[in-house]
């Protein structure tokens, strides 16, 4: 992860301008489905969450100026998923969760900004 970003941020610092249009915040709206029956066991929860997964990475998409195509805003999928597991509450989608790569343990500023 930490590779991840040090690239990020120098690729910031090469494009300048460009990557600068791109750390504009946008409001994200989605709604996300799943099969509550499906919770009832530790692999529908699973399969749960990967569909989850795949939603908030649809509705976490944008243009990149930098990359050059689509690019998924992590952090952005990462406040989806807190914030849908949250609002489910179940406890197998709870734990499955707890491994996944779009984990936190708290939404990011930019949510609790907007919150407010």
């Amino acid at each position: 992860m930490k590779k991840r970003i040090s690239s990020f941020l120098f690729a910031m610092s090469i494009f300048g301008g460009v990557a600068h249009a791109e750390t504009e915040y946008k409001a994200v709206s989605a709604t996300l489905t799943y099969d509550e029956a499906a919770l009832t066991t530790e692999a529908g929860a699973a399969e749960v969450l990967e569909s989850l997964e795949l939603q908030a990475e649809r509705a976490c998409r944008k243009v990149s100026l930098v990359t050059i195509g689509l690019a998924v805003d992590e952090v952005c999928a990462e406040d989806l998923m807190y914030q849908a597991v949250d609002s489910i509450g179940d406890r197998n989608l709870s734990m499955q969760y707890a491994d996944s790569t779009y984990f936190t343990p708290a939404p990011s500023a930019r949510i609790q900004l907007a919150a407010r």
